[in-house]
């Protein structure tokens, strides 16, 4: 939960004033906190909440469907698809799900001896 603007100069002022422990006390907050808010104020000048951008990795779903459709590339693994693109794993699975691909599944042959009953 982020607090408000005001809140924070009010708590700001009270800390040049009283200094830290009294000021942790009164308000109950963190000392990270406090300090957090001092050192955006020293940068920026202002106690707004900074906004974070946050960059998706798409991968271009034409592009990847025609890979697909190559027999070369029919058969291979995720991480080789992966690779072949240069995104990690788990955006190519998500992808490929998208477009309606499922994975490739191998027979389950254990390689076990079965035991004989007695």
């Amino acid at each position: 939960m982020a607090y408000e603007k005001d809140y924070r100069k009010r708590i700001l002022n009270f800390y040049y004033e009283n200094g830290k422990t009294k000021t942790l006390f009164q308000f109950n907050i963190s000392s990270s906190t406090l300090y957090g808010w001092i050192k955006l104020k020293k940068e920026t000048g202002d106690l707004s909440s900074r906004t974070w951008k946050r960059k998706f990795k798409v991968l271009d779903p034409e592009k990847l469907d025609e890979y697909m459709k190559n027999p070369e590339n029919a058969d291979k693994y995720i991480r080789e698809i992966a690779k072949d693109f240069g995104y990690g794993k788990e955006i190519v699975r998500v992808a490929l799900k998208k477009l309606g691909y499922t994975r490739k599944k191998n027979r389950q042959n254990t390689g076990g001896r079965t035991r004989k009953s007695k």
